[in-house]
């Protein structure tokens, strides 16, 4: 489990503040070729807390795993400093979600750094996020499968992807063993340490994902769940429930009161005990919405980016779940 990993994880991911953009720049600047940081280890480029966590478990003390966002803050826009772009380029690995973060996809494109990226949708099954679709059912044919290609994702118009796909921790594990494979590739001494850790990261998060399973399936018939944008799509679609979005995939989108008539019809018919917003939202809609139908507004965690140390990964899921579980009872 997630608790004893095998491979030691770095005490803190890296954050990156003016003053260590500028002093990381340079010493990536000085180490020349081969993807190694100013500790000369290999580093490791992700754009979300889901990544880096990831990441962590593969990278141990071998690698320097690098985060472009910052916590508490949605990192879908984020702006690429020119330093920033410098650490992309000099990177051994780049984790990619095509879509997602336009600025990196620029960087990779521009600095034609294809080959040292890692694109997250030829590792597993992306799910489409169009605006027009705020509604998801895992459903009996979808909930609670593994629906992540083995060899490789649907090739899909990349902005129509939904990014968040590690809240499907299945999906997170065949990432994790592929960061194993790529690492290996790019650092020949630390191949078989790194394709080792990638193997158990998978395994873990393989197990992960059954006690999730086992959770969700002791609550009987339909689950429907509300939030202020659907970031629960790839939740939904492993363990068959039904999310429906305020607004769609876009978390910027405002609702039309044509919405929110529909949603307080939705929330009384199927007696929905909490409207959910995510911690990278406003809660401001989800709590008017809540109010208007006698509900409790309630903080449900996208994972997007780590709000505190001690919350990590398999500690958020957990406490989703529950929270989750708790709402349907």
């Amino acid at each position: 489990m997630f608790d004893s990993p095998p491979v030691p994880r770095p005490s803190r991911r890296s954050l990156l503040t003016l003053a260590g953009i500028g002093v990381g720049g340079l010493a990536l600047g000085a180490c020349g070729d081969g993807g190694a940081g100013g500790s000369g280890k290999p580093v490791v480029i992700t754009g979300c807390y889901g990544l880096t966590y990831a990441a962590q478990q593969v990278a141990g003390d071998l690698a320097e795993v690098v985060s472009l966002a910052q916590p508490g803050v949605d990192p879908h826009d984020i702006e690429l400093s020119v330093a920033q772009v410098a650490q992309v380029e000099q990177a051994a690995l780049i984790l990619q979600i095509p879509g997602f973060q336009a600025s990196l996809d620029d960087a990779i494109s521009s600095k034609d750094l294809t080959d040292k990226a890692l694109d997250i949708s030829s590792v597993v099954t992306m799910l489409h996020g169009g605006e027009e679709d705020a509604h998801t059912h895992g459903g009996d044919e979808h909930g609670g499968e593994d629906h992540s290609s083995e060899d490789g994702g649907h090739e899909h118009a990349h902005g129509d992807l939904d990014p968040h796909f590690w809240n499907d921790p299945a999906r997170l594990g065949k990432v994790a063993e592929a960061i194993g494979e790529r690492l290996a590739s790019a650092d020949a001494d630390n191949a078989d340490a790194y394709t080792k850790a990638g193997t158990a990261a998978r395994q873990r998060f393989e197990d992960l994902d059954a006690e999730l399973e086992k959770t969700f399936d002791e609550v009987s018939g339909k689950k429907p769940f509300v939030t202020s944008h659907t970031a629960f799509a790839y939740l939904a679609d492993r363990y068959g429930l039904e999310q429906i979005g305020i607004t769609g995939i876009d978390p910027e989108v405002e609702p039309s009161p044509k919405r929110l008539l529909q949603l307080q019809k939705v929330i009384r018919e199927q007696h929905v005990s909490t409207v959910f917003f995510e911690t990278t939202a406003s809660p401001k809609v989800a709590e008017t919405l809540a109010e208007n139908v006698g509900a409790k507004a309630e903080e449900l965690d996208n994972l997007e980016t780590q709000l505190s140390e001690k919350a990590d990964y398999p500690a958020v899921m957990r406490e989703n779940c529950r929270k989750l579980v708790e709402s349907w009872s």
